[in-house]
């Protein structure tokens, strides 16, 4: 059906139109009442899977109560026409309008022999309560996360800095009747033109509205879709995206997503938490260390190990290549297949994890890998050292806060033990070099992933790799 056609005063052709679009939709329903002071009979249409039946006969209530009888000097047709525009959402001649407020869960409202369709806001949103955030875990601080609502979102950020700088830009993605809405936030003495105007520009150079997450939207609008580095952070936690919006970049959600987008982002950024902040600065430095520390240790411990016990045994102190050679005694495999193999079954014991119910996953992943492991060294397919080392990058990959950046080294991981199968120590450094190269070039939003912008610019260079005091951090 044309749905640029428009209403006329021929009732039944209005109720037609809609009958025809929603003829194959079972939750459509329509709701009829007599308008007693008008003396015309009025009809609602509305889906029954959007609409709360409350708020609903609350306006049919109110209509039919309307009595400009009361009011001598002003005609009838006026008041009820005013009484109408005071309830109602707004008012539409259009069928398309009238389909996508329906779909959004709004209620239309036909009265007899008018061409003008009136909308009411009958919308029954459904959507969870507030909760902790189940995929960025801290000891201390604050518990709240992000929901699917928009709107809850946004006024979470609002509640908790009350900062009149903040601004909250809209952008509507509109296509084939499809609307989706995206609100970016930033504080508009931190934040950079530059950075805004790259903002709308990509999110009006997006042609669909089928997003169902940020991640999708992310894939959109990033500076380089095959980089295996995010150039962009998700997170769940208001206080993340507060920080962020005081430092000048931007907070982006889109409806229907507890995740909001943070952009630019930079290589320190995604190895801070939020609760570096809260606990005391020598614990937090000491555990930002180990951080930094573990992303080469989850890179490059089996490549190194591959690449030692099976190029270059000449480095190998003398006590422990005889360890080495013990351990490795029937073993039937070459090092890198070893670790090829237990690099795989622990990722899919990890993968098993996540899918299964929280209690049983966690069972799964302890109780099975423990198995694996012990009866894969009993069997003689692998060495216990190998074992130990697998076991070691798992447990280092866990310390990065960042998601997805985490996956970006437990994947590149890979191609680092391939690298040291081929080429042996050689090949591992020029695996490093090449990722390094790669994370010099790459962008985020016009912002180099190395260039530490955001620790710089408020002279705190130093809380790149410790936090600082925030007395030393006031003091420069």
């Amino acid at each position: 059906m044309d749905q640029t056609v428009h209403f006329n005063t021929d009732t039944d052709y209005n109720k037609t139109l809609l009958h025809t679009f929603f003829s194959n939709q079972s939750d459509f329903g329509e709701r009829q009442f007599f308008m007693i002071e008008l003396n015309k009979s009025c009809t609602f249409y509305f889906l029954k899977s959007r609409t709360n039946f409350t708020t609903l006969m609350s306006f049919i209530q109110k209509l039919e109560k309307i009595t400009p009888s009361l009011f001598q000097d002003v005609p009838q047709e006026e008041i009820v026409q005013k009484s109408l525009q005071t309830y109602s959402y707004q008012t539409t001649y259009n069928l398309s309008d009238c389909i996508r407020f329906i779909f959004e869960g709004k209620s239309v409202l036909i009265i007899d022999q008018s061409a003008e369709v009136y909308i009411f806001d009958t919308a029954d949103n459904l959507k969870r309560g507030l909760e902790d955030s189940s995929s960025e875990k801290v000891i201390r601080g604050p518990k709240l996360a992000f929901i699917e609502s928009i709107n809850d979102n946004v006024g979470l950020i609002r509640q908790l800095t009350r900062d009149q700088n903040i601004i909250v830009k809209e952008h509507k993605l509109d296509v084939q009747n499809n609307e989706k809405l995206i609100q970016y936030l930033y504080n508009q003495k931190e934040v950079s033109d530059e950075l805004l105007k790259e903002v709308d520009k990509r999110l009006s150079s997006i042609k669909t509205s089928n997003l169902e997450d940020s991640g999708m939207l992310e894939e959109l609008i990033e500076d380089n879709s095959l980089s295996p580095f995010p150039q962009m952070q998700n997170t769940e936690r208001p206080d993340r995206v507060i920080a962020a919006l005081n430092e000048g970049r931007v907070a982006m959600f889109i409806d229907g997503s507890p995740f909001a987008l943070i952009m630019p982002t930079t290589f320190d950024l995604l190895l801070q938490s939020p609760d570096d902040y809260y606990e005391r600065w020598l614990a937090a430095s000491f555990i930002r260390m180990l951080r930094y520390l573990s992303i080469f240790i989850t890179l490059f411990l089996s490549a190194f190990y591959i690449s030692l016990v099976s190029f270059n045994q000449g480095l190998l102190p003398t006590e422990l290549a005889i360890t080495i050679a013990g351990t490795r005694q029937n073993i039937p495999f070459p090092p890198f297949i070893e670790a090829i193999i237990m690099e795989i079954t622990i990722e899919l014991l990890r993968e098993a994890g996540i899918r299964l119910p929280t209690p049983l996953g966690q069972t799964i992943g302890l109780v099975g890998g423990v198995i694996i492991g012990q009866a894969a060294v009993e069997a003689n397919i692998v060495s216990s050292l190998m074992v130990i080392i697998i076991a070691i990058t798992t447990i280092t990959s866990f310390t990065v806060p960042q998601y997805s950046f985490g996956l970006s080294f437990r994947m590149l991981r890979f191609g680092a033990m391939i690298s040291a199968a081929i080429f042996g120590l050689f090949g591992t450094v020029c695996f490093f070099i090449w990722i390094s190269i790669h994370l010099a070039s790459l962008k985020s939003f016009g912002t180099h992933y190395f260039s530490f912008e955001f620790s710089i610019s408020r002279k705190k260079f130093l809380d790149l790799f410790l936090r600082l005091p925030k007395k030393i951090k006031s003091a420069q």
